[in-house]
């Protein structure tokens, strides 16, 4: 007998399942698709600790009869498609055939299907992808699939899923995809018996944002839409001040199905660079419609990826969508129009957690100045020099000490660098000559002098300070005189109940207050005079992010990932802000303070805090030498 052999079918359908199966969210999302296919109006989806111990999905779709229910468990058995050149015309969400034989074959599976026209279901029982039970009962027009100890005979695959918070996250990020995709059904998603989000019908994609994303943040989303030949696109992009401080509210669309798309990820960058800080993100919602056959859907096992046609044309075309969006908000008045004279608020001392000696820490507010803005006609957001691809990555800067002259030829100018002086911190206790736009420092030494960011310093700074704290268990909090009410629609409570204590020992102290609504009663010193909401966000972020409890020491500082990724949100909000003026005796303090941390050239999130014009670079450039 040779050694090629046919696979039985058992094991051909462990294979499958994993490939078509990942985790319990892959589950969820084939059962919802497949409701979404069925016409469904209402969709309940219901999952047990982290939908390993349970998964329910049931909609009133069209449902099934008695051959259809027990046809579609077997492999590539599909209504969807019939010949090759349906491939070419796909409008539907599945079309493979492969998911529910998959999800069979490592679970405990019970399935009640009838359609309207039929006077009674049909009950279908299958464990480990063994058909147990196929009997006639009782049941609403529509589908019901109960998913029961997932990966339960393959104990290998079920020792390397995640927690049950983290499966739970998984779950929600797939339900929030395609609840955003038919607004006009009903979906509502519980978690361990609560309800987590409930999403009626709705006719405007802000709305659909805010029932599942929490209210007003359609406030703070632009629309857009173009359309052309075979080419629409639409839907919300954040305004440039708004972003967070993960990817988790980018969400792309092609032909209604939920994608991920190197193409449109580079367009999404590429529009906001130069105006998002480094390490926010921005939040959208982009659905893209076009002809079937411009689009392959079959090239990932989970149909999570999809590879266009004219690639280069639908990154040109998103790109500069966004680019013009985002334009129409920060261009000014026209050219021809008076220039403005505003007013700028008065700046507000920087509450610190700790008695410090540093004025600038504890300083009087600085008398407000008229500002006159000019507004020219050139947009803020040229577009980026073209690569060769869409998904290229935009080439460095040159490092070297020459600059483009204005006639486009390259002349030799001042060399800037950055990184670590030879002189060691030490040189931050040199002469500060002032401040550059409110926003850098500059500061005079015997060979040169440093232009210090800020911000970037005070962050270094706060960042020390607050991890010592915390690691001795001495973090501040400052009640609030009015406790403020935050709605955390989007969060699973399951996941927020266990933060909670951990919350606690940063400073934030939260009771729930009804549904997703929860009431604050302190937040860290430190944040005082900030936004506590958005503090708030960045940090639950931070604890979101998948494993961040298993994850090693950061490497930098030697403290827990998990803490110091809660620090650096917490100093970034906490710091000196850009545009905010400084008195001699502050930008001193500043400079003391930062010389005595250990890592003073570079913020939490490692951008560079200073950089050196050596005083021989001046002098060659006036000829001196």
């Amino acid at each position: 007998m040779g050694r090629v052999q046919s696979l039985p079918d058992d094991v051909i359908n462990h294979i499958a399942a994993g490939e078509v199966v990942e985790r319990p969210a892959s589950v969820v999302k084939e059962l919802m698709e497949n409701a979404l296919d069925a016409q469904a109006r209402s969709i309940h989806v219901t999952a047990q600790g982290g939908g390993i111990d349970l998964i329910q999905v049931d909609d009133d779709g069209m449902g099934m009869d008695a051959d259809d229910a027990t046809h579609c468990f077997e492999r590539h058995a599909t209504s969807k498609l019939r010949t090759l050149s349906d491939l070419e015309s796909l409008a539907t969400m599945g079309f493979r055939g492969e998911a529910l034989p998959s999800i069979a074959a490592v679970s405990r599976l019970h399935m009640t299907s009838r359609c309207a026209a039929e006077v009674a279901g049909t009950r279908v029982i299958i464990e480990g992808g063994r058909v147990d039970c196929v009997e006639t009962c009782g049941a609403p027009p529509g589908t019901s699939f109960r998913i029961a100890d997932l990966f339960y005979n393959t104990p290998a695959r079920r020792k390397f899923l995640k927690s049950p918070a983290t499966e739970s996250g998984h779950i929600v990020q797939g339900f929030t995809s395609l609840a955003l995709t038919a607004m006009d059904v009903h979906m509502t998603l519980r978690l361990n018996g609560r309800l987590h989000t409930q999403a009626a019908p709705t006719k405007s994609l802000g709305e659909r944002f805010d029932m599942i994303f929490g209210a007003g943040l359609q406030d703070q989303l632009l629309d857009i839409e173009h359309v052309e030949d075979d080419l629409r696109v639409t839907g919300l992009i954040a305004r440039a001040t708004f972003h967070r401080a993960t990817r988790r509210q980018q969400l792309f669309f092609v032909n209604q199905r939920p994608v991920q798309s190197r193409t449109l990820n580079q367009a999404l960058y590429d529009a906001y660079r130069t105006l998002l800080p480094r390490d926010r993100h921005p939040v959208v919602c982009v659905f893209l419609t076009l002809p079937p056959g411009e689009v392959d859907v079959n090239v990932h096992p989970a149909k999570l990826e999809v590879r266009f046609r004219r690639e280069r044309h639908i990154y040109d075309c998103v790109r500069r969508l966004m680019i013009r969006r985002l334009q129409d908000t920060l261009m000014g008045p026209a050219a021809d129009a008076p220039a403005l004279e505003a007013t700028s608020p008065a700046s507000r001392p920087v509450p610190m957690m700790w008695g410090t000696s540093s004025s600038y820490e504890n300083r009087d507010p600085a008398p407000p100045r008229t500002l006159h803005t000019s507004w020219s006609n050139t947009s803020p957001l040229a577009p980026p020099r073209p690569a060769e691809t869409p998904a290229s990555a935009p080439e460095p800067a040159s490092s070297g000490s020459s600059s483009p002259g204005v006639d486009g030829e390259w002349r030799e100018g001042l060399g800037f660098h950055t990184g670590y002086p030879a002189e060691g911190s030490a040189v931050l206790d040199g002469e500060p000559l002032g401040q550059l736009h409110e926003t850098y420092l500059l500061v005079q030494y015997p060979e040169g002098v440093f232009i210090v960011d800020q911000h970037a310093a005070h962050e270094r700074v706060v960042y020390e300070r607050l991890v010592a704290k915390m690691q001795a268990s001495l973090t501040e909090a400052q009640h609030l005189l009015f406790p403020v009410n935050i709605d955390l629609n989007g969060v699973d409570p399951d996941w927020l109940e266990a933060c909670l204590p951990r919350l606690t020992s940063f400073g934030f102290s939260l009771e729930p207050f009804g549904g997703h609504t929860y009431r604050m009663h302190s937040v860290p010193a430190l944040l005082a005079e900030r936004d506590h909401a958005a503090a708030l966000m960045d940090v639950l972020d931070a604890l979101r992010t998948p494993n961040a409890d298993e994850a090693p020491e950061h490497a930098a500082t030697g403290v827990p990932s998990v803490l110091h990724r809660v620090v650096t949100v917490m100093a970034c909000h906490g710091a000196i802000r850009a545009g905010q003026r400084l008195q001699d005796a502050e930008m001193r303090g500043l400079l003391h303070d930062l010389a005595r941390t250990p890592r003073p050239f570079t913020c939490p999130h490692g951008r560079p805090v200073l950089v050196n014009v050596a005083l021989s670079d001046i002098e060659k450039t006036f000829l001196r030498r």
